[in-house]
């Protein structure tokens, strides 16, 4: 049995692990690697294996540093199976469809500068059709339960409280008549974030593989964060202005706006409007909204007093490009939270 690491080592994104066994091979994530134009010009590179030779694909969530090349994967001639949690089927949907299409427009972009130099053109890294076909290879499971995925090959999906449908891999491999448990955390959440679960805690294991970005820092408290938002949303309330929060579409966006219902008195939420100018984290928030099961003992008490804990009174949801250019008239009183969430794209660049 051997295991090799394939991304996300001595760097952040494009997380990739592949299984090796006498008679598998099995891929733990596909990301995409993110950053500067020349770590993101490495997607374009052959795998470093034979895509057609992989049995099955693990997904620990849908974020593009660990789904965003599977496309490319299934383009390449993988056959088998994408085992996820139906939360993160549901978020891909939505995820990897809008970075076909941004893929698309980018190599039309780059092309019609090619064009005018006489440069040979460029493909886009995936189109939107490989992308839908890509969907069709999901095969989505629930937590907590155990699945054969192969013959003598088990797997459980558990909580890993990152964003919905985030998965803790317990993965169990038999070879020789010896069988190993692997574990993969995947990203795991901040105990005591807003909406779900903590990460649930795994017992034992021969071999676990854990995330490590904020390995080397303590995070501040939440009652800090709290705090410094209260003073926000209700002393800069008597100063002129809007204010504007740049937010990943998946996750953070829900946070906020569960926070935002959730304190919506006691920071006068109410004085505001409050725009939320991003396509991707509307979708993503109604399929957060459609498995309210996932939701921790809090946020499921206030979605069933209250119904959808997204949906504030004072919401307005911008579609369209000609409504977020809409919000730019607003010189006062309005919350206006986009993408992206480091402010390297995205309408939240406009707004500033």
């Amino acid at each position: 049995m051997n295991l090799r690491f394939l991304g996300a080592t001595r760097e952040v994104t494009g997380s990739c692990y592949l299984i090796l066994t006498g008679q598998y091979h099995i891929l733990v994530d596909c990301g995409l690697i993110q950053g500067s134009p020349e770590d993101e010009e490495r997607n374009r590179e052959p795998f470093p294996f034979d895509p057609g030779t992989i049995d099955a694909v693990i997904l620990t969530h849908s974020h593009l540093d660990h789904s965003g090349r599977l496309p490319m994967l299934v383009k390449e001639g993988f056959k088998g199976r994408i085992f996820t949690h139906f939360a993160s089927r549901d978020l891909c949907r939505i995820m990897l469809k809008d970075a076909a299409y941004l893929n698309e427009k980018e190599a039309e972009w780059e092309n019609r500068k090619r064009q005018r130099k006489h440069k040979p053109l460029v493909e886009p890294i995936y189109s939107m059709q490989e992308a839908i076909v890509a969907l069709r290879r999901f095969r989505p499971l629930n937590y907590d339960q155990e699945y054969e995925i192969l013959p003598r090959v088990r797997l459980r999906l558990r909580d890993a409280g990152h964003i919905l449908g985030s998965s803790i891999v317990e993965l169990w491999l038999e070879e020789q008549e010896i069988e190993r448990k692997l574990v993969f955390s995947g990203d795991l959440g901040h105990v005591g974030a807003p909406i779900l679960r903590d990460p649930e805690v795994v017992c034992e294991a021969d071999l676990v593989i854990m995330e490590s970005t904020y390995g080397d820092r303590c995070h501040r408290t939440w009652e800090k964060t709290w705090a410094e938002m209260a003073d926000i949303f209700t002393e800069r309330r008597a100063s002129r202005g809007n204010i504007m929060i740049p937010a990943f579409a998946v996750g953070r966006t829900q946070e906020l706006l569960y926070t935002l219902g959730w304190n919506y008195d006691a920071w006068k939420i109410g004085r505001w409007q409050i725009f939320l100018d991003s396509p991707m984290a509307i979708e993503a928030t109604r399929v957060y909204a459609h498995h309210a099961p996932l939701f921790d003992e809090e946020a499921s008490a206030m979605q069933e007093a209250i119904g959808n804990p997204f949906m504030l009174p004072n919401l307005h949801l911008s579609h369209t490009a000609n409504q977020s250019m809409a919000i730019n008239r607003i010189s006062n009183g309005a919350i206006i939270i986009a993408g992206s969430g480091m402010c390297d794209g995205g309408r939240i660049k406009h707004h500033f």
